[in-house]
């Protein structure tokens, strides 16, 4: 009987402790910390903290405007002497009174105006009326003193002291070819190059020797 109490009394600790060791058993560290909320991510504080593209694009606006208010006050304004405001009340368009007919005294169509003759100061001197044929066939153009025309209405009436007849028998308006600007010339060019190199401050040699290859 004592020998059943004394294997007892040795078992039993060793029971008790495998029992122990089972319910301290270390929890799995798969889980997640308790400070991070369910559907948040490590980067969420990061992210917060960092200007969004939005934002960027709002700061970046004021500083385009002031930018483009500062072009705007640069703007060079032309002289006063250059740009005409307003046509006078005396003042006519050129357009109203081409394709405009000119008629004699007595109400007879002499031609109508195709053309105006400006000198080089800007003078209207004179202007082209296409007259005779019919249906502009046969039609041939005259010059007429412009200072002798009568023009009323801002064009819409323009009279001349002459009849059709005599139109008809006035000589046919000559022209003349309109002029070009000739071509540049060799000494045009090579005037060109030497200006080129003495606002560099090089000679001729010193210029060739740039252009040439190096030697070994």
């Amino acid at each position: 009987m004592k020998k059943y109490f004394y294997i007892t009394a040795i078992a039993f600790p060793i029971v008790t402790g495998s029992a122990w060791a089972q319910e301290t058993t270390v929890q799995p560290t798969d889980q997640a910390p308790a400070e991070q909320t369910e559907g948040e991510t490590p980067d969420d504080g990061m992210a917060g903290g960092a200007p969004a593209a939005g934002d960027m694009a709002t700061e970046s606006a004021p500083a385009e405007g002031m930018a483009a208010e500062s072009a705007d006050s640069e703007t060079t304004v032309p002289p006063s002497d250059v740009v005409v405001p307003q046509q006078d009340s005396a003042e006519m368009l050129g357009d109203w009174l081409l394709s405009t007919s000119v008629t004699s005294p007595d109400g007879e169509t002499i031609g109508s105006i195709k053309d105006f003759i400006i000198t080089e100061d800007g003078q209207i001197t004179a202007v082209i009326l296409g007259v005779g044929g019919f249906l502009g066939i046969g039609e041939k153009d005259i010059a007429v003193d412009y200072s002798l025309l009568d023009i009323q209405y801002d064009g819409n009436a323009i009279q001349l002291a002459m009849t059709r007849e005599e139109a008809d028998a006035a000589p046919e308006y000559q022209y003349r070819d309109k002029e070009t600007p000739p071509p540049a010339t060799g000494d045009a060019m090579g005037a060109t190059g030497t200006d080129m190199n003495s606002e560099t401050g090089m000679t001729g040699g010193e210029a060739g020797t740039m252009g040439a290859a190096p030697t070994e």
